[in-house]
């Protein structure tokens, strides 16, 4: 089990990165299972997004039927590739960087469907709604 107070106080700490980014994800994928908020969002919205980082572990994250799964290494068939570093997804993840900025200066590349990758910046912006409560 995650602490969630102590991955929150690293955030509000400035000390989170690339080495807490999966227990952020178990945090997501917990809070995404349970949110009724996000569970609206991705009615309907079934997905594999790849998160390809260049200097540490890539991971992929899917949403089927409403229910949140992930894992590390690389997955085959995904929807949607985000590439950058773990810096970078660190930031998105906890709204240090934001999402847009980040792709428009090329930190952040997609491959795949924008309207996706938005869908995805959305996600992490419910969830941190979420564990700011």
């Amino acid at each position: 089990m995650v602490d969630k107070e102590a991955i929150m106080d690293k955030i509000e700490s400035g000390s989170f990165g690339i080495d807490d980014l999966e227990d952020y994800l178990t945090l997501f994928l917990e809070v995404s299972n349970e949110s009724e908020d996000v569970q609206e969002e991705v009615e309907g919205w079934n997905r594999k997004l790849l998160i390809h980082l260049s200097d540490t572990d890539n991971f992929w994250l899917q949403i089927a039927e409403g229910k949140f799964t992930s894992g590390k290494g690389d997955a085959d068939d995904g929807d949607v590739t985000l590439e950058m570093t773990g810096e970078t997804a660190a930031g998105v993840f906890t709204g240090e960087i934001d999402a847009t900025s980040a792709y428009m200066s090329g930190e952040l590349k997609i491959v795949g469907p924008l309207p996706d990758a938005v869908k995805f910046r959305t996600l992490t912006e419910l969830v941190r709604e979420e564990l700011e409560e």
